[in-house]
């Protein structure tokens, strides 16, 4: 029987096979670079990364987008806050995050920028436009959700938390002049100090959400197998997505909605709005990224987020510690078992800390009983590589 990979989707509220095709292409909500990357990014990240690897296991082709929201209000509050140039700071955090993540041992993916998508933004809010899915109200284009009529079924939220949440994320609900509330906004003039480009709508910029309609059918065409991103973006990012890729024609297909719940630190959710976040440099300054990247899976599960605590680094360093000791034995106990254990768990709703606990099993039975199997070290470094923890069994 064909081994299958199964992830909780948000849209159907279920647990759901990954689509059998050869090639897989996976989207992931990247990073809007005003702040430089903490551990909720890590693990959001990282979760797409082992999921990429598992499927590649399998034989599978992986395409995984990751894309970068170069244009968005926060970056403008962080340049005015620093007194510097927005695309100086655009650049800089883009490199940290880069840096950042092959210190981890992300995997590579493809990293479209809205501002180097805007000819296909002004194309499709065009198009919206002419289809009556998008008005204009003042110097505003802002899509008409009328027009979608499953509007809502990303996201299975009440008419009254949309709204709640479209105050809190960005959302001008209150605003005058709309059709109806939880209309979004396509494209807007530039405030000052932010970039601005010319439209058949006027000069400014495009709005939050369009961007990734345009990108994801620029890297996939009319098909994402698998959409990623953080809980929070479940509504309006996404949400708003559908309905866009709904109304434009050859619009993005996607199969499977997956969300990462977020890290806490203290006791809150880590965010830069609350100052309780952890970089990731400062972590991969003190201990071996390896480690690092071991301390964050062995506790983080995307569905259920996890609180970081301080000494899961040295859990971390520990844990990594042990591995390069087991994996260099020259021999240790049958390692089959283990490693079935640990693609179950990954296939099981990617359940990273149970294949880690996995691997942590076999390495403590290699260093506390032995066993006679020469394969052992060798099976551990492909199963530590099946978590993006590479280590060399010679």
């Amino acid at each position: 029987m064909a081994v299958t990979v199964r992830l909780f989707c948000t849209q159907s509220q279920a647990l759901a096979e990954v689509p059998p095709s050869d090639q897989v292409n996976i989207y992931v909500c990247g990073i809007t670079p005003y702040d430089s990357t903490h551990l909720g990014h890590v693990a959001t990240f990282l979760t797409y990364d082992v999921l990429a690897r598992r499927l590649m296991d399998l034989g599978r082709n992986v395409l995984l987008v990751r894309n970068i929201t170069d244009l968005d209000d926060p970056i403008l509050g962080r340049v005015e806050q620093l007194g510097t140039e927005y695309w100086t700071l655009v650049e800089a955090e883009i490199a940290q995050f880069s840096a950042d993540m092959k210190a981890l041992n992300a995997l590579p993916a493809m990293e479209p920028r809205v501002s180097h998508a805007l000819p296909d933004v002004i194309a499709a809010i065009q198009e919206l436009l002419r289809s009556g899915s998008a008005y204009r109200e003042g110097d505003v284009v802002y899509f008409d959700v009328a027009q979608a009529p499953e509007f809502g079924r990303v996201s299975c939220y009440s008419q009254e938390l949309m709204l709640h949440l479209a105050r809190e994320r960005g959302g001008d609900p209150d605003r005058p002049g709309k059709r109806n509330p939880l209309d979004f906004v396509l494209w807007q003039p530039s405030r000052p100090g932010e970039p601005e480009y010319e439209s058949p709508f006027g000069t400014g910029r495009p709005g939050w959400h369009i961007g990734c309609s345009v990108m994801s059918r620029q890297a996939f065409g009319s098909r994402v197998d698998i959409h990623g991103g953080g809980t929070d973006l479940i509504f309006p990012h996404h949400e708003s997505e559908q309905a866009q890729n709904d109304c434009l024609e050859g619009g993005t297909s996607v199969r499977l909605w997956v969300h990462t719940q977020p890290v806490a630190y203290h006791g809150e959710k880590m965010s830069k709005s609350l100052g309780n976040i952890v970089l990731a440099r400062d972590l991969l300054k003190a201990a071996d990224p390896r480690a690092v990247r071991l301390a964050v899976q062995a506790r983080y599960h995307h569905r259920y987020g996890y609180e970081w605590r301080d000494e899961d680094l040295y859990a971390g360093v520990e844990l990594l510690t042990k591995l390069l000791l087991a994996v260099r034995r020259p021999s240790g106990p049958d390692p089959r078992p283990y490693a079935e254990a640990v693609r179950d768990r990954l296939d099981d709703d990617l359940d990273v800390p149970g294949a880690v606990r996995q691997i942590r099993r076999l390495v403590d039975a290699t260093l506390e009983d032995g066993g006679s199997s020469p394969e052992t070290g060798r099976v551990l470094a492909e199963l530590s590589g099946l978590i993006g923890v590479p280590v060399d069994a010679e």
